[in-house]
């Protein structure tokens, strides 16, 4: 069963998340991102609240509140859910004469986005795109896993299984994230963390993007060195199931 609230969690902690790499893979993107700068903050009832920093050429993603140019409010997770699903509007709490933006750079911003998000075979015909799909798909993944573990009852299950330490999921010449755990719950961080006890390392970062595909199944990736597993492997085990759920929430 999908839950709403971490729907939420998920659209605002790790989709929002994503728009912070989408500048270095398209040049769209990048141009939009060059324009006048904004800082969007996004207030969820019931979830907590994000902000996104965007100019000069970046975007920036801030958990919590702090100073914006507009401030948007959703009363209930399941409001962000239906602006997410196209079928709902925010009530805008700062920034009324801005909505220009939201409905122009800010959603042209989402739609790249969703391009590299929601791949079709045509568009991964393209190496340039391939490698973007996989390593902006990498992102999304592992911080929604964070908040499926913390959120929903079958994440938070296995998360609770989780030994305190953390995971470091290494791309050989791409991406680097660790999922750290305490006391049953998750957090996802950039880079590598000092609690790190095991480590989960792909050998490119076409292979990591053929393993979230689903085009390269583990065991296959395992066997033939494309992706490889060490310390602490139960915690990897649970981790694991925690992101077979994601397609639960990311579909």
């Amino acid at each position: 069963m999908v839950d709403p609230t971490t729907t939420a969690r998920v659209n605002l902690f790790a989709v929002l998340r994503t728009l912070e790499g989408l500048p270095a893979v398209d040049a769209e993107a990048r141009a939009i991102a060059a324009g006048r700068r904004e800082t969007i903050q996004f207030v969820v009832g019931g979830v907590g609240r994000a902000r996104l920093a965007i100019g000069d050429g970046t975007i920036a993603f801030h958990p919590g509140g702090g100073p914006s140019t507009i401030t948007l409010w959703f009363p209930k997770p399941e409001a962000l859910n239906a602006m997410f699903a196209g079928t709902g509007n925010p009530i805008p709490l700062k920034g009324l004469t801005k909505i220009g933006y939201l409905k122009g750079p800010f959603t042209k911003l989402t739609d790249r986005l969703s391009h590299y998000l929601r791949p079709s075979p045509e568009l991964l015909a393209d190496e340039g795109y391939r490698k973007a799909n996989a390593e902006l798909s990498l992102h999304t993944a592992f911080y929604a896993l964070s908040e499926i573990g913390n959120s929903d009852p079958d994440g938070k299950l296995n998360a609770g299984r989780m030994a305190d330490g953390g995971i470091h999921i290494a791309v050989n010449g791409g991406p680097s994230l660790s999922v750290v755990a305490k006391g049953g719950r998750l957090e996802t961080r950039k880079g590598a963390t000092p609690e790190n006890r095991a480590r989960m390392a792909f050998s490119g970062v076409e292979e990591a993007g053929q393993l979230l595909r689903g085009e390269l199944s583990s065991y296959l990736a395992i066997g033939t060195g494309k992706l490889s597993l060490g310390g602490y492997t139960p915690s990897i085990d649970h981790m694991n199931k925690i992101l077979g759920l994601v397609p639960r929430y990311l579909s």
